[in-house]
């Protein structure tokens, strides 16, 4: 966003009482020839090339440091002040940033181990640059970058890389990223929200524990497809097809439940994952499960129940699937799948 005294800012930066409608610059000769920054008004600096710099500060704008791996980048973007109106740099479109966001929220989750780089620490590589870029120290040289974009045309990409990351890391993507981190810091109820609003589409419950044990062959075996569409009916919800996962070793004791990608399909599918969740069986309980690794998965009551018939019968559980479940998607799944926001489903109730 192009503000009244020649510089650029992302609209997140923007405070909430930003006076989108400048206030008037005085007469060019009320401001001495020769005056320095005190001589401006409030919030109308003079341009960027009329601002006096110590020489030794003109030689450090500009410096890298190689031990970091990436420059030290000004707080604002480096965009020079347009002499014409055809070099301005382009509004920021927020539509098109949001759809940058859910690009670059998909292509994090969906490879594990280059999630776990950014998660873990390292070096990482800026996605909108793609080949051209360099490794950044960690996520958050990573994020200055992206707030602070090189250039015009890649000014979108960057501001949706930035809101992913701080997602996926769990940050406050609302606060101007600086030197102190302190946008690194989030309540843990903002961190689920913000990650829990990105579900995948078409919408999908992943049911886990769907594993019986393992053939003679030593793979493992489950329930099918037609026996889960079978179980998901009888629990009362329909419009949902199974897909098992398999790997090298058998099935893998999980199922994806997909349902219409339409408002009514995510009705449904959440209606199924909240019955789950009621029961300590949604994603909660699947993760205390997990945490307990001396379960006998043919005798732990969290895992087997027995019905009045004596049977042993899987106890299943179950969650809606959001971003940071894309790792867990067959291939197949994982490339047709998309992210979208629960709230702009919740906005057109």
């Amino acid at each position: 966003m192009l503000l009244a005294d020649g510089t650029v800012r992302t609209y997140f930066a923007l405070p909430p009482d930003y006076p989108f409608e400048p206030a008037p610059l005085p007469p060019l000769a009320h401001i001495p020839r020769h005056a320095g920054p005190e001589a401006w008004p409030p919030h109308h600096q003079p341009p960027p090339h009329q601002q006096q710099f110590p020489p030794h500060d003109a030689k450090r704008k500009h410096h890298a440091d190689p031990d970091e791996g990436f420059s030290r980048y000004p707080k604002q973007p480096r965009f020079e002040a347009p002499h014409h109106p055809s070099q301005m740099p382009p509004p920021v479109d927020r539509q098109a940033v949001r759809k940058a966001f859910l690009k670059y929220s998909k292509m994090l989750n969906e490879n594990t181990a280059q999630k776990r780089s950014y998660l873990e620490g390292g070096r990482v590589p800026c996605l909108p640059c793609g080949r051209s870029s360099k490794d950044f120290a960690d996520v958050h040289g990573l994020i200055m970058h992206a707030y602070n974009p090189p250039n015009a045309d890649s000014f979108v990409d960057h501001l949706g890389l930035h809101k992913a990351l701080c997602v996926l890391m769990g940050w406050d993507y609302t606060k101007k990223p600086d030197n102190s981190k302190a946008y690194q810091s989030l309540s843990p109820d903002l961190v689920r929200a913000s990650r829990e609003d990105l579900i995948l589409w078409p919408p999908t419950v992943i049911i886990c524990n769907t594993a019986y044990g393992r053939k003679k062959d030593g793979r493992s075996e489950g329930m099918g497809n037609k026996e889960m569409d079978k179980k998901i009916a009888e629990l009362g919800f329909a419009g949902g097809k199974s897909k098992s996962l398999y790997g090298k070793e058998g099935h893998l004791g999980q199922t994806l439940i997909k349902f219409a990608n339409n408002p009514a399909g995510l009705k449904e599918a959440e209606r199924l994952a909240e019955f789950l969740e009621r029961q300590d069986h949604g994603r909660v309980g699947w993760s205390r499960v997990q945490a307990t690794h001396s379960l006998d998965p043919d005798t732990s009551p969290l895992l087997v129940e027995t019905d009045n018939r004596g049977e042993k019968k899987r106890i299943l559980y179950g969650y809606l699937a959001i971003s940071s479940d894309m790792d867990e998607l067959d291939s197949d799944s994982r490339k047709r799948a998309t992210l979208k926001s629960r709230k702009d489903f919740d906005a057109s109730d």
